[in-house]
Order: C-alpha cells, then sequence, then structure tokens
C-alpha cells in the first residue's frame, strides 16, 4: 500500500471518532429541544455509539486493510458517539459536588485506561488480536447493556 494511501486510510477512524464526538452533542440537544426526555435526549447517542463500537469485531474476519479500516472507522464513530457521557457530570451530580463528582469520574475514566491496556497486552501476547478485538467488542456491548439497564432516570441528586 502507498504511503498516501497508508495514511489517509489510517486518519479514517479518528476523523470518523470527531465528527461522532460533535454529532452526539449535536443530536442530544436537538432531542432536548423536540421534546425528549433528558434522559432520553442524552443516553440515546451514548447507547447508539456503544452499540456502533461492536462493529470492531468485524475486523477479525477481514483480512484485506480497507476493510479492517471501515469497521474501525464504524468502531471510532461509534466511540465519539459515546463520549458524551461526560454530560452526566453536570446533570446529576448535587450543585454542591460537582467537583468532586468530575474529580471521580476521572479517576475511573483513568483507572481504566490504565487496566485496559494491560488486559489486551496480555490477550495479544501470542501475536493474534482477535481476543482483544473481541474484548474490546464486548465491553461495547456491556456499556449498552448498563446504559439500557442500570442508568435510570436522568435528574440531579438532591440528597
Amino acid at each position: 500500500m502507498a504511503f498516501i494511501k497508508a495514511g489517509f486510510l489510517a486518519s479514517l477512524p479518528y476523523l470518523a471518532a470527531f465528527i461522532g464526538v460533535i454529532a452526539s452533542g449535536y443530536i442530544s440537544d436537538m432531542l432536548v429541544k423536540k421534546g425528549s426526555s433528558l434522559g432520553m435526549a442524552r443516553k440515546t447517542p451514548i447507547i447508539t455509539g456503544l452499540l456502533l463500537s461492536i462493529a470492531i469485531i468485524g475486523a477479525n474476519f477481514v483480512e484485506k486493510p480497507t476493510w479492517v479500516i471501515l469497521f474501525m472507522t464504524l468502531a471510532f464513530l461509534g466511540n465519539g458517539l459515546a463520549s458524551i457521557t461526560w454530560v452526566f457530570v453536570s446533570t446529576l451530580a448535587p450543585k454542591d459536588l460537582v467537583g468532586l463528582t468530575g474529580g471521580i469520574f476521572n479517576f475511573i475514566g483513568n483507572l481504566a485506561s490504565i487496566v485496559i491496556p494491560i488486559v489486551i497486552g496480555y490477550l495479544v501476547k501470542g501475536g493474534n488480536f482477535a481476543p482483544a478485538i473481541t474484548f474490546i467488542a464486548g465491553l461495547g456491548l456491556i456499556g449498552a447493556v448498563s446504559y439500557i439497564f442500570l442508568v435510570g432516570k436522568v435528574e440531579r441528586i438532591t440528597d
């Protein structure tokens, strides 16, 4: 593959993630303006994005780089859509604990950014990335199911 083509293809997933991040806020705000509940408006891009991120598993079943990039692009778009989770800090946290809530939110996210690469390193130690890709797709599914069944009404915590 030519250097220029490889560079262009490698940029597509990141461009899709960028579009997903912007689109998630736009879609969420549009749903609020159209009268959707705050919970529905905030959860819809997240759940849609997490379900779309499962597309990464398709990379396990193709060999051509362009197909791998396609599945990565869909998954990165989904990841971008799901990134609106930060909105819950300002929406749910008690007004006098927004800073603490944001700090804990960041702590958990950063803890995951420490643990997940270690798990992936263990999963790919034999040189096969299929288990790691399957693991990541599974996390997307668990996340979507969690938002569907565990995250209740979206309203500020007052006590």
